[in-house]
């Protein structure tokens, strides 16, 4: 699935209970929306099973005030719908310092975006793939 304007895109695909979402360019409002509506909706085929997020957007430049409150209201209601993991590739410190921002106003602020940064897309999913199969302790 994918969702672009004139200044970004993103592409949102899953794979065995793992969403990623592949963000370039500029993030506006009306994507991050679209993104939502599309992710929410894809997490009620996973009927109460545990799943994880990967944002992969290392090609991401920045996402607008508005999109930050928007990922924002995503990340809360990601945590309500199940998620117990998501791991991030960022590529520059403006989009890391937006993320912990947004995990901050999410509620979140105990989480420590630098715990959840990976260099690779496969390093991420290796990392969700183990928080969603293995037992917490």
């Amino acid at each position: 699935m994918e969702f672009k304007n004139k200044y970004g895109h993103v592409t949102l695909q899953h794979k065995n209970n793992i969403i990623t979402a592949s963000f370039a360019g500029n993030i506006n409002d009306r994507l991050v929306n679209d993104v939502s509506n599309a992710l929410l909706n894809r997490v009620k085929t996973f009927a109460g099973a545990p799943w994880g997020y990967i944002s992969n957007s290392f090609s991401a430049q920045a996402a607008t005030p508005e999109a930050e409150k928007s990922f924002v209201k995503l990340t809360t209601h990601m945590f309500n719908e199940g998620c117990i993991a998501s791991a991030y590739i960022l590529g520059s410190t403006l989009a890391i310092n937006q993320m912990q921002r947004v995990l901050n106003n999410a509620g979140l602020n105990h989480l420590n975006i630098h715990d959840y940064l990976f260099n690779s897309l496969d390093d991420a999913k290796l990392y969700i793939e183990k928080m969603i199969t293995e037992p917490a302790l």
